[in-house]
């Protein structure tokens, strides 16, 4: 009877487990060698310095784990214990930063003191004990770095901040379900590396944390970079109020809402008078800390909704939203008082300066435009300029 060549049959393939945990610590170094090249010439305060030295600990803990040999576990457990709760910690002190928030330094040095203290009096006991203390330590650091990414008083916005909370909250799944495993007889602990599928898993799903978490924590300080630069772009560096670009841009937002739901508003354009006079007569610095004076005074006499902005020169452009023409006066007269009475200090001399101010309201017919309510605003301030200055006309 013929029998079957099976010879030729291929067999399936097996995920080398010591091959996967090898690349693990390979993508840690690599990680942290690409993040401290994003850091270089920052400076040391930045975020990304203390996320690549997390890298290198956790990967320097994996280092010490497959190169122990013969040595006793009781001598190298809590090594690796430290480089993983110093790696966490690591991570932690590079959220608040991020954050700009005050560092709790017991959530930093706690888990580091206490991890290799007891992992040796854990493997006293037994090995599942280590992993139970592992558990315990890294899990409520996972825990710390969970609340501070919730923290509502430093607030982070955008999708780094998803990427990176959800793959701590994965890992913190992790732990757990490790210790689950492990307390129900499923899956012995191990000291070392051990060939097993599930092992395989879960080296697999640490790499993609690593990735997750690293990823994240960059598209977080590439977010805010992004964020600091339209701010930059949309603001008036000398004044600290919105530029020319943005103002037109609110004013734009007020006239589509305005026509879509029936509003009022109304602007005014307001420009310093006699402002070269100052220039030739102070300076040109001297001028710039009369902008800034202005500038805050009308700051002061505003609503929250209301827009302010630095027209160009000495112009200022304030957009009021919900304000009928009677509202409009009565803010213009708030402003030019306000002005008047708040000379500008340059040395021994106080600067007097004063204000002349167009308004122009709008019921938010189709008619109206951005373009020509600011040339009415505008044609209104030639007025008021032409009957005296230091006035309002409408």
């Amino acid at each position: 009877m013929p029998v079957a060549d099976n010879s030729n049959k291929k067999a399936p393939m097996a995920i080398d487990v010591k091959t996967l945990f090898l690349v693990l610590t390979l993508v840690g170094f690599l990680l942290a060698f690409w993040v401290a090249v994003m850091a270089y010439g920052k400076p040391r305060t930045d975020p990304l310095w203390p996320w690549a030295c997390a890298l290198t600990c956790y990967s320097l803990a994996d280092v010490v784990v497959s190169l122990r040999g013969g040595a006793s576990m009781f001598a190298i457990l809590p090594a690796v214990s430290i480089f993983y709760a110093g790696g966490i910690a690591l991570m932690l002190v590079s959220l608040r930063r991020f954050q700009c928030a005050p560092l709790e330094r017991w959530k930093i040095w706690v888990p580091i003191v206490l991890a290799p203290v007891l992992t040796t009096l854990a493997l006293e006991i037994s090995v599942a004990g280590r992993v139970y203390t592992a558990v315990l330590i890294h899990g409520t650091q996972i825990v710390f770095v969970v609340q501070a990414l919730a923290d509502r008083r430093y607030p982070i916005g955008g999708r780094g901040r998803w990427m990176l909370g959800g793959t701590f909250m994965v890992l913190l799944l992790m732990l757990a379900g490790r210790a689950l495993v492990i307390g129900s007889g499923l899956l012995a602990p191990a000291v070392v590396v051990t060939d097993s599928p599930l092992q395989a898993v879960i080296f697999l799903l640490l790499i993609f944390g690593l990735l997750s978490m690293t990823l994240g924590f960059v598209y977080m300080t590439m977010e805010r970079a992004e964020r600091q630069s339209r701010e930059l772009a949309m603001r008036d560096m000398l004044t600290g109020l919105a530029n020319r670009r943005a103002i037109t841009e609110d004013l734009e937002h007020v006239v589509a809402r305005a026509r879509r739901q029936g509003e009022r508003f109304s602007l005014l354009m307001l420009d310093i008078d006699h402002f070269k006079r100052i220039n030739d007569s102070f300076g040109h610095q001297a001028g710039d800390v009369v902008l800034r004076v202005v500038a805050e005074q009308m700051q002061l006499r505003l609503r929250a909704q209301d827009h302010i902005g630095r027209f160009g020169g000495e112009e200022f452009l304030i957009v009021l939203p919900d304000t009928d023409l009677g509202g409009a006066q009565t803010l213009a007269e708030a402003l030019r008082a306000g002005v008047e009475a708040h000379p500008t200090p340059w040395g021994a001399h106080q600067i007097a300066a004063t204000v002349s101010i167009g308004i122009c309201a709008s019921t938010g017919t189709v008619t109206d435009t951005a373009d020509s309510l600011v040339a009415a605003a505008d044609a209104a301030l030639y007025r008021a300029k032409q009957n005296g200055r230091n006035r309002f006309a409408v």
